[in-house]
This record gives structure tokens, C-alpha cells and sequence, in this order.
């Protein structure tokens, strides 16, 4: 189950994201059919996100090391794993600071005019998702560590 309950958890890491830019892109008008190259900003910003899943791939991977280690009783893996939470959620939060920054200028764009309240609010939604994914994944850990361990398969 833990390995179930982690991957749930960098499932979430990896979604968190998406929506914003998701609603980003339904909230502009309808491109047509030959996309245009990113802009600077736009190809500055897919690079930080690439980052951010980057470390946020480091912490699960740490983080499945932890929760996996037979040696390890409940409590160790628990204070483990708030220590590797802990040390990246300022990523989070630098993460989230600027996927608001980004959304706010997206948001003045003279061509964004029409959906601005929603690109707006996005740049409120989207950034709290991203903040919230560290509690979330405590969350996670914690029902890991304390789950029966599951039997065996037979073949």
C-alpha cells in the first residue's frame, strides 16, 4: 500500500501544476491551428516548471527509499520523511510565487483582456494547489507507515 499511497502522491505533484496552466490556456482565446512559438516568458516559465517536476521527482524518489526501508520501524520513516518534505517545500512555495507571477502578467496581456478574471483567478487557485501538495503528502506518508504491510503475492 505505501508504494500505492506514494504514487498517489507524485501523482498529485505532477497534477498540480497542470491544472493552473490548463486553466490558463482554456481561460485565453482559441489559438488557431498552427500554435505560435512560445514566448520568452512562456518558454522561461516551462523551463522553471521542468525544474520544479525535476526536484519534485528527486523528493519521491528519496521519499520511496525511506517509506520502502525494511529496516526502518514506523516512527523513523515518519520523522524521515517530514525531514525530506521539509526540505523541499520551500520548492513549493518558490514554485508556486511564480506560477502567480506568471499568471498575473499572462493576465495584463492586451490579447488576455476578455478572460482576465479567470486568468486571475487562477493565479490564486493554482498556486494555493501547489502550496497545499507538502501537507498532502505528510498526509500520504503518514497512512504509509502506519498501513499493515501487505502479504506477499504467490505466484
Amino acid at each position: 500500500m505505501s508504494r500505492l499511497t506514494l504514487a498517489a502522491a507524485a501523482a498529485a505533484l505532477a497534477v498540480c501544476a497542470a491544472p493552473a496552466v490548463v486553466s490558463a490556456q482554456e481561460a485565453a482565446p482559441a489559438a488557431p491551428a498552427a500554435q505560435p512559438a512560445p514566448s520568452p516568458e512562456e518558454a522561461a516559465f516551462q523551463a522553471k516548471g521542468e525544474a520544479f517536476n525535476a526536484e519534485a521527482q528527486r523528493m519521491k524518489a528519496e521519499l520511496d527509499a525511506v517509506i520502502e526501508d525494511p529496516a526502518l520501524d514506523a516512527a523513523t520513516k515518519q520523522t524521515r520523511a517530514d525531514a525530506i518534505i521539509t526540505r523541499y517545500e520551500p520548492t513549493f512555495n518558490a514554485f508556486a510565487d511564480e506560477l502567480a507571477a506568471f499568471f498575473r502578467t499572462f493576465a495584463e496581456k492586451p490579447e488576455n483582456a476578455e478572460n482576465k478574471d479567470q486568468i486571475l483567478a487562477a493565479a490564486e487557485a493554482a498556486p494555493a494547489q501547489i502550496r497545499a501538495v507538502p501537507a498532502q503528502i505528510r498526509q500520504a506518508v503518514a497512512q504509509a507507515v502506519t498501513a499493515p504491510a501487505a502479504p506477499d503475492a504467490q505466484d
